[in-house]
């Protein structure tokens, strides 16, 4: 991290200013008198939204280098954020997990990409500060949500989201919500640097209304073009070196607008290709990258084993807040493997025997596919895989179909079923601002659109389900591996 230099004749440091000079700190201002159309009355909305939201402007007092956008100001109070050992914890965790092991490039963390949905958050409320107004308050607690949205991320990305037993999951978010509202330093950071109120912050990650927030600040952090996706979608292609995932973020935030009657954060007409571009691009980093056969066939090897470890320790009641399933979600991609055994030992049980499936990955001694079904052709099994256990028991039912048909043993494991989670997709743009005569302006949906667009809802869904696969796999070491591989291929009664 470095630091502009201070603005003073002497090139000595500036001195602390007290908290009401702080330019990162604003008094709530009163309610303001509006015109008819919404705008602040007697006032140009631009220059009112500089003025109330000085934060946003004024020159920080930090700066951090980043890979996608260069230079990023820091405020005082991000800085300090940064700097709580909850958020150093994000240093530890790579952003798209096992992906790494095609794209030896993408090692970036959880850490720079908060960085980044920050940056982006700024940009965005300097925009929407002229067209709209809302508490400065509500302002800085956005900046915060879109800082710490990952902050209770689990190691490997996002494999651990994806353990679903009996319509439970484990879910970052929810863990994300519980630190900021429970852990004391940070708490202390939003009240004492932010000066927001925790709940608030926590409303917003969660996507949760909060008196006072209005809703298209919701939808900033937590919709089908939100800030997250767009930081994502440029820095995993950056660090991926793929040139496919990459799109016009700034374009796109000066599209923005809010439909007055609803609240909902809206784009206008031009910016349809913007969009169009978004989209396009989860496809492809989706087919390519986050989907990729193999960082798939490793995410299938670390689930099992993870969800075996958690059944050997009676852990199915799958809630972040459990003293156990805490400190195993508060891991890092390094101490993982220590921290399940710790929650397996406390059970009073012994590690499975699929546990060496975890050093498998590291040493990238993957398992091999047998066989490939895209969701749009296979969806009853798309179905049927959703819960781990089911999934599981399948796995098992295969293992033993199999040791029947060569006569010699096959373990429990040996055979992996994967399929992604659903829900990557979204297209539901919440509306297009079309101008009409006379200056005025009328709201419509996605599909509705005058300029018509190719990514209706069926569309991208039937996208999406093409290049969802249901993986079978197995482990190439298995003295009959390449019978079993042929009996898979040979039976599809048998999957």
């Amino acid at each position: 991290m470095t630091h502009p230099d201070p603005v003073n004749p002497h090139g000595q440091p500036e001195a602390s200013a007290p908290p009401s000079a702080n330019p990162e700190v604003e008094e709530p201002a009163p309610p303001l008198p509006k015109e008819p159309d919404g705008r602040p009355a007697g006032t140009d909305s631009a220059l009112l939204g500089l003025a109330r939201h000085g934060y946003l402007f004024a020159r920080a007092p930090y700066s951090i280098r980043d890979a996608v956008y260069g230079s990023i100001p820091l405020s005082a109070a991000a800085y300090a954020t940064l700097n709580t050992p909850l958020y150093q914890r994000l240093k530890h965790i790579k952003q798209i997990g096992p992906v790494y092991l095609v794209y030896p490039g993408a090692t970036h963390t959880r850490f720079s990409h908060g960085i980044g949905v920050y940056h982006l958050a700024r940009l965005a409320l300097q925009h929407l500060t002229a067209l709209v107004d809302f508490p400065p308050e509500v302002g800085r607690a956005t900046l915060a949500a879109a800082l710490l949205h990952d902050l209770g991320h689990f190691p490997f990305s996002h494999l651990m989201d994806e353990l679903e037993v009996g319509g439970q999951r484990l879910s970052h978010a929810d863990l994300s919500v519980h630190l900021v509202l429970t852990d004391a330093e940070l708490g202390r950071v939003l009240a004492g640097q932010w000066e927001v109120d925790r709940r608030m912050v926590a409303a917003l990650i969660g996507g949760q209304p909060y008196p006072g927030v209005p809703r298209f600040l919701n939808t900033l952090l937590d919709g089908p073009m939100d800030l997250d996706k767009l930081d994502y979608l440029n820095r995993d292609a950056h660090h991926a070196g793929v040139p496919y995932g990459r799109v016009e973020v700034q374009r796109l935030i000066d599209f923005l607008a809010v439909d007055p009657d609803t609240e909902d954060l809206v784009v206008t007409e031009s910016g349809i290709g913007t969009v169009e571009s978004v989209i396009f691009a989860k496809y492809l980093m989706f087919r390519y990258v986050y989907w990729h056969h193999t960082a798939r066939i490793a995410s299938a090897m670390i689930n099992r084993a993870v969800l075996d470890a958690l059944l050997a320790a009676g852990l199915t009641d799958l809630d972040v807040t459990h003293p156990e399933l805490l400190r195993l979600c508060l891991a890092t991609d390094a101490t993982m493997p220590a921290a399940l055994r710790e929650v397996v030992a406390q059970a009073g049980a012994e590690p499975p025997p699929s546990f060496h499936l975890l050093q498998r990955v590291e040493d990238r001694q993957l398992y091999k596919r047998a066989v490939a079904l895209s969701c749009a052709d296979a969806p009853e099994k798309d179905q049927e895989y959703t819960d781990a256990l089911a999934r599981r028991a399948k796995e098992q039912e295969l293992a033993a179909a199999l040791a029947q048909r060569i006569g010699g043993p096959v373990p429990e494991s040996t055979v992996l079923i994967d399929v992604p989670r659903r829900g990557k997709f979204a297209a539901d743009v919440r509306g297009i601002v079309v101008p009409e005569a006379e200056g005025r302006v009328r709201v419509v949906g996605w599909e509705d659109a005058p300029l018509r667009t190719y990514f209706t809802r069926e569309t991208v869904t039937a996208m999406e389900n093409r290049i969802r696969t249901v993986l079978y796999i197995g482990d190439p070491q298995h003295w009959a591996w390449p019978a079993l591989r042929q009996i898979l291929q040979e039976h599809p009664d048998l999957l």
